[in-house]
């Protein structure tokens, strides 16, 4: 049977709410990061990291077919808003 639009515009929203929970439970984690880097000392920012973890992105952007740029400019945004809640307290 042929999905309607109203189908797969309830396929899509699923997907939107699975989204934005991933994305809760790792600025959660964040949190935590943020603590133990604060009770360590250590800065928010840690340009090594952040490489290896943009890398990784990246290949597995390509083996799935998702535009590099376009998976870049999200991770980008996602890194700044970890990199804000690590810092806050400071």
């Amino acid at each position: 049977m042929k999905k309607t639009l109203e189908d797969l515009r309830k396929e899509i929203d699923a997907i939107d709410k699975e989204l934005l929970h991933i994305l809760s439970k790792r600025f959660a984690i964040v949190t935590e990061i943020g603590k133990l880097k604060k009770e360590k000392n250590l800065p928010a920012l840690d340009k090594n990291r952040w490489q290896e973890v943009l890398s990784t992105i990246l290949e597995n952007a390509e083996k799935t077919g998702l535009s590099k740029d376009l998976v870049t400019k999200i991770y980008e945004e996602i890194h700044q808003e970890a990199l804000r809640i690590e810092r806050k307290d400071e």
